[in-house]
């Protein structure tokens, strides 16, 4: 009996005394974009580009009601994309080591390294830029569940430039002053 009095403490103090786990890894901000910002902005491209009518808005007699779902769809996709930009905690990681981002090594392209220094600069200016996209693809979304090609087209032909004004300033700030002076010599107006 006595043993017992020894044994079910001892038991109860190591059950309390498990190793915990650590959280898991918090994905980067490369793997983020690469996976889930890029492919949801693409298929939304995708998707709404055949509609595009000749004043370059959303032509809505084109638009079935499964081509609305799915419009709404992507744009919630795309929004989660962004809420989990937004969510990433600090410090917040570019890429994993080894891992090279799209243009690197070559002219004109920027290193993670120097992107990982953009971001340390203002982890929270890049947050904003993620949810500016987010309240975006809420208000598309919106538009796109009442068939509002009005309110959706606009919202589209902007995305290039909401996605561009933040890869300016973190992944390649380097050719800002490229983007400048053919927005100011009026060339590509999507860089407007």
């Amino acid at each position: 009996m006595r043993l017992l009095w020894i044994v079910v403490p001892a038991l109860l103090l190591t059950s309390g005394c498990k190793k915990h786990e650590a959280p898991p890894q918090q994905k980067t901000l490369h793997e983020i974009m690469k996976d889930e910002v890029d492919k949801r902005g693409d298929f939304l491209w995708d998707l709404t580009n055949p509609h595009v009518g000749g004043d370059a808005g959303l032509d809505s007699s084109t638009m079935s009601d499964d081509d609305w779902k799915k419009l709404a769809s992507a744009a919630v996709d795309l929004q989660q994309a962004a809420l989990d930009l937004a969510s990433l905690k600090d410090p917040i990681v570019v890429v994993k080591p080894g891992v090279k981002i799209a243009d690197e090594g070559v002219p004109g392209g920027d290193s993670a390294a120097s992107v990982q220094a953009n971001v340390d600069k203002d982890p929270e200016g890049l947050r904003n830029y993620a949810n500016s996209l987010a309240q975006d693809m809420a208000d598309l979304a919106k538009a796109a569940n009442k068939h509002d090609a009005a309110a959706a087209g606009p919202i589209i032909n902007q995305l290039d430039g909401v996605c561009e004004s933040c890869h300016l300033e973190f992944w390649y700030p380097s050719q800002k002053k490229l983007v400048d002076q053919i927005r100011k010599a009026g060339g590509d107006p999507t860089l407007k």
